[in-house]
């Protein structure tokens, strides 16, 4: 009893030296518990991943190949850490042939799928938004049509369509949730479950005095974003002395500055949704092409002691009529943010809770975001889309779902004293310049969970 009386004194006595020391426990101990978690549940899924390579190695199957795209600058230069201790363990456990190539500079992933002699059994892209357009680009431009399915390791800043597909948000502690998914999506790789994806093919216009030949597309998995959002946020690595409060800090700073894209005016041309016609038949059949190429593949001898997969029977869209398909719709738009999404970032709220739209309906969303009245009020809203993650959920006026969309935008740089203005396509910068954004339904295959 006098050895608690004398402790307490002693804690009353010093109670700021009490308190930092308290302080620094309880951060330890959260610190040591969350590491234990970390790691067993990386013993978890490096068990199951072993018992997958146990028995190829008992089938004699041979070890499926898999090149691994990584941008290694990605998420703060994070990303190659994260990589080879939360992801690739997991594949090599599980008997993977692991080819990991590293890209240097913008546009070496697209280049290098675009020129690769041939296609591993799976591309496994290892960054974020930006990377997966990068790859799903390269593989839609190959000359030959070759694609093969990709697997998507959540492992930069932004990770739209891997956060919707792996995150369980079960966990209330950031790191370890954030591993849990890293791990999540290596695991998917393994099991091999795959779906289908919509994508979108970005075109820029010809303009009628241009002789110079038409540019290729770029495909985009997430959005397209264009305003003032999107510009301030891009400045936030300036403020990295904030640490985790430059997001903030940026729109803080910037909310009152002119420069950036606070009225995007453009002419809307667009067609509304369609699930296939003799007008569209073209896009749709992008889907088939990949199926029919594998039937035609060689099969093993022992594949004929197995049932053939029943798969649906093509549906001839040529032959199908749709009179509204082919009907544009014109419309004039000046808001401060326009966002042009597919079905991947699609996400709905009820009560709390986070339930994601049917990625069957072939369409894609035009979001007009309202005009700015006031900066603080921007600040204001911009703080929470931050807080809540909701980057691509502005505010709108009105909504538009359609198939196909020609955007022509008024404000174009004419002279050099102009400010450079941006398009962010999953979240890479594009010059602004007239384009036709067209929906191409069940493009891609995605490992899924």
């Amino acid at each position: 009893m006098a050895f608690v009386l004398r402790f307490a004194k002693a804690v009353r006595n010093n109670w700021k030296k009490s308190t930092f020391f308290a302080s620094a426990l309880a951060y330890g101990v959260s610190y040591s518990n969350e590491k234990y978690e970390i790691k067993q549940l990386m013993r978890h899924y490096c068990t199951e991943a072993s018992r997958y390579g146990d028995v190829k190695i008992g089938l004699n199957q041979r070890p499926p190949k898999v090149l691994v795209l990584l941008n290694p600058a990605a998420n703060r230069k994070s990303s190659e850490e994260d990589f080879h201790e939360y992801c690739e363990p997991i594949l090599h456990l599980a008997g993977f042939e692991v080819d990991v190539v590293k890209t240097d500079s913008e546009g070496h992933a697209r280049r290098y799928i675009e020129e690769l002699s041939a296609l591993p059994d799976a591309l496994v892209v290892a960054g974020g938004d930006g990377t997966l357009s990068e790859a799903v680009s390269g593989m839609k431009r190959r000359a030959d049509g070759a694609q093969c399915p990709i697997g998507v390791l959540p492992l930069g800043r932004t990770n739209t369509l891997a956060t919707k597909l792996f995150s369980t948000q079960g966990s209330k502690n950031c790191d370890l949730e954030n591993v849990r998914t890293m791990a999540n999506a290596a695991y998917a790789v393994i099991a091999g479950k795959k779906e289908k994806t919509d994508i979108m093919r970005i075109e820029v216009m010809p303009s009628a005095v241009d002789e110079k030949p038409p540019e290729k597309p770029v495909y985009a998995v997430g959005a397209l974003q264009w305003g003032a959002f999107r510009d301030i946020l891009a400045l936030r690595d300036k403020y990295w002395y904030t640490a985790s409060l430059r997001d903030y800090t940026a729109f803080l700073f910037n909310a009152f500055d002119s420069a950036h894209t606070w009225n995007c005016k453009a002419k809307l041309s667009y067609t509304e949704p369609c699930t296939g016609c003799s007008n569209c038949y073209k896009d749709f059949d992008d889907q088939w092409a990949a199926a029919k190429k594998q039937e035609q593949q060689p099969r093993r001898w022992w594949s004929v002691f197995v049932p053939r997969s029943k798969t649906a029977p093509k549906i001839d869209y040529s032959k199908i009529v749709n009179e509204k398909c082919a009907v544009r719709h014109e419309m004039e738009v000046d808001p401060s943010e326009l966002v042009i999404k597919t079905a991947n970032v699609q996400v709905e709220e009820n009560e709390g809770e986070q339930i994601e739209t049917s990625s069957e309906s072939a369409k894609l969303s035009v979001l007009v975001g309202e005009q700015v009245d006031s900066s603080f009020g921007f600040i204001g809203g911009s703080w929470g889309r931050v807080r809540n993650r909701k980057f691509v959920e502005c505010p709108t006026t009105d909504s538009i779902e359609v198939r196909t969309v020609e955007l022509l935008p008024e404000r174009l740089k004419v002279e050099d004293t102009d400010p450079e203005i941006y398009y962010s396509i999953d979240n890479e910068a594009y010059e602004v310049r007239p384009i036709r954004i067209t929906l191409v339904p069940k493009a891609v295959e995605i490992f899924t969970f």
